[in-house]
């Protein structure tokens, strides 16, 4: 991975962050720009606010297209490469490692999440820990009756309601600094939601459309990423089990 670069006209490089949204994507040309100008408008102080984009090894323009944006955009972006594709999990740990704000979230470079109702959420950290976010059904039974059988798996195994949860989450910066994520897949965001309840934080839950793509297909549910979550979610009860 190289390091990050890139830092657009925002104002905020001598002051305070107060929000940091991290952006994965991988081949994300054709919806790219329209889901940053998405999340300019939904944050409430752009100036104070910074957006990572993480390009996950892509063979399009995505790449050149960040560059771009940050170099045009009204708000800080932060431009973090990465040489390889690596998944979510990766794409995700190297973007939040580049953040610097008070609170930390994280939406998908496709459009698939409006920032808005994300940030919803943001007042219930006054009296919880981390916040969840909880996605509205957009009616596909194969990807929702699979989503229940994984939902009772977590249940089962660490008695923690996981149902509806997209991977998105809003938590402060000295919550977040206090995690220590050890997955490099998509099973990353899970990883997190349960390492909370592990911790027994306060978890307060808030709902979010499941939007339509802006372009494109999803490159994250698929069988192979039910089957790795799954033989995962064994491997981190048994390293909860041992202590790790």
């Amino acid at each position: 991975m190289t390091e990050p670069s890139s830092t657009g006209t925002g104002t905020n490089a001598d002051a305070d962050v107060e929000i940091s949204v991290v952006v994965p994507a991988f081949n994300e040309e054709a919806s790219l720009r329209d889901t940053v100008d998405a999340i300019v408008a939904a944050l409430p102080h752009p100036e104070t606010s910074e957006i990572v984009l993480v390009d996950d090894g892509s063979s399009d323009g995505t790449r050149a297209l960040m560059h771009d944006i940050a170099a045009t955009c009204t708000a800080s972006v932060v431009v973090v490469p990465r040489d390889a594709n690596g998944g979510l999990g990766q794409a995700l740990a190297s973007g939040l490692a580049a953040t610097t704000g008070r609170i930390i979230t994280w939406i998908p470079g496709d459009g698939e999440y409006d920032l808005r109702q994300v940030l919803a959420g943001q007042p219930l950290l006054d009296d919880n820990d981390i916040v969840l976010v909880r996605r509205t059904s957009r009616g596909q039974l194969g990807r929702n009756l699979l989503s229940s059988a994984m939902y009772a798996l977590i249940g089962l195994l660490f008695r923690f309601d996981a149902r509806g949860y997209c991977g998105i989450f809003v938590v402060g910066r000295e919550r977040w600094d206090e995690l220590t994520i050890t997955s490099q897949d998509v099973f990353f965001t899970l990883e997190v939601a349960l390492r909370a309840r592990h911790a027994r934080w306060r978890i307060a839950y808030v709902p979010a459309d499941w939007l339509q793509r802006r372009a494109g297909r999803s490159k994250v549910f698929n069988v192979r990423t039910v089957v790795r979550n799954v033989w995962e979610l064994l491997a981190f009860r048994w390293r909860l089990l041992i202590g790790r």
